[in-house]
């Protein structure tokens, strides 16, 4: 779904006005974004999912990222974003069923792009959720991957550099499964200070579960 117009703020999410994406990336203006990271329980293992980023993506393409997450248009509220799920993985949830983990600023600087979000985080507990129940468009995600979720702790803390991945690439002929060793350089680069809080937030409301 494209997204022409998007509503811009101030670093503390005072609404400043509205503007095109290709401008709000352009200038490095603030503007909100919806994060969903899916979870699963897996013979009494906790289970992150990840996405993994199309290679025609015009952004980080081939990298690891968030289970599903997108731009709020202008005229949208943040509870529009459960399209993102139903778009990108073909899983339909409700807004009442994720739980809001808060709000992260998270900045990516690059030549002639800064990418400067409002990060509304959420979480869904797909208890029996597999990897194999997605249907993916193309055009976004590439293939996914789970990771326990502790390994997935230790490497958003700096305190590991690699963790054990699985899951599966889209590929015309099928599905090709995937095992290996991924660290942070094989995802999106968001800030330490970003995947830091998603660690902490999702371990806090897993424990309180």
């Amino acid at each position: 779904m494209a997204i022409e117009k998007l509503a811009c703020v101030t670093e503390g999410g005072a609404l400043t006005g509205v503007a095109n994406r290709d401008e709000v990336h352009r200038r490095g203006l603030w503007h909100e974004t919806f994060h969903c990271w899916i979870v699963s329980r897996e013979l009494g293992r906790t289970m992150v999912h990840l996405q993994l980023r199309s290679e025609g993506k015009a952004d980080f393409p081939g990298l690891f990222d968030i289970t599903a997450a997108g731009h709020i248009a202008s005229h949208e509220s943040m509870r529009d974003g459960v399209r993102e799920i139903e778009e990108e993985l073909g899983l339909v949830l409700a807004f009442e069923q994720l739980t809001p983990l808060g709000v992260v600023n998270d900045e990516i600087s690059l030549p002639g792009f800064t990418d400067r979000e409002r990060a509304y985080i959420h979480l869904y507990e797909g208890t029996q959720l597999d990897l194999a129940d997605y249907r993916l468009q193309p055009e976004e995600v590439a293939g996914m991957a789970a990771v326990n979720f502790q390994a997935f702790f230790e490497l958003c803390m700096d305190r590991t550099e690699k963790v054990d991945a699985s899951g599966f690439i889209e590929r015309p002929e099928g599905r090709e499964p995937f095992h290996g060793k991924i660290g942070l350089p094989d995802f999106v680069p968001h800030q330490p200070e970003y995947w830091k809080q998603v660690a902490i937030r999702i371990r806090r409301q897993l424990m309180d579960s």
